[in-house]
């Protein structure tokens, strides 16, 4: 247990935590409706005509990436194929960031409101989502130093 306690993997479970608000993120709009007492019924609020497609493929790729962040820990993977692998999932938790992004979008269009409260949550999750990313990428260029002796 003390040889997995480094900088680099405390600075991985941060991003595995920011990836997974991020993630968890999607069912706020439905939540934010009901606050606000407007009649926004789920389907419209993530599932509308584009929403559907691009909102699930972004929170797919968030989910994915935070879930193979936490099984790369445990791999105990080359360290040039760990950076690599870790490159590619800052890069897939970054593109699932512009797809919630375009989400915030399409929520306010299905509803024909002005509702930007609605579009907070998708805005919140893209930019946990980016800082996962910048987590992650951070973590393979610090020194991989044990932080318990």
């Amino acid at each position: 247990m003390k040889k997995l306690f480094t900088l680099s993997n405390v600075i991985k479970a941060s991003a595995v935590v920011f990836g997974l608000v991020a993630f968890f993120l999607m069912f706020a709009d439905q939540l934010i409706g009901n606050l606000l007492e407007t009649r926004v019924k789920f389907s419209d609020a993530f599932f509308g005509d584009l929403g559907a497609v691009v909102s699930f493929i972004g929170y797919l790729f968030i989910g994915l990436s935070s879930v193979a962040v936490c099984a790369l820990v445990f791999m105990g993977l080359d360290p040039k194929v760990g950076k690599l692998i870790s490159l590619g999932l800052a890069l897939l938790l970054i593109l699932g960031a512009v797809f919630v992004f375009i989400e915030a979008s399409v929520v306010n269009s299905n509803i024909g409101a002005n509702l930007y409260k609605l579009a907070g949550a998708p805005i919140v999750s893209g930019i946990f989502a980016i800082v996962a990313a910048l987590a992650l990428c951070a973590s393979e260029f610090v020194p991989n130093k044990k932080l318990l002796k």
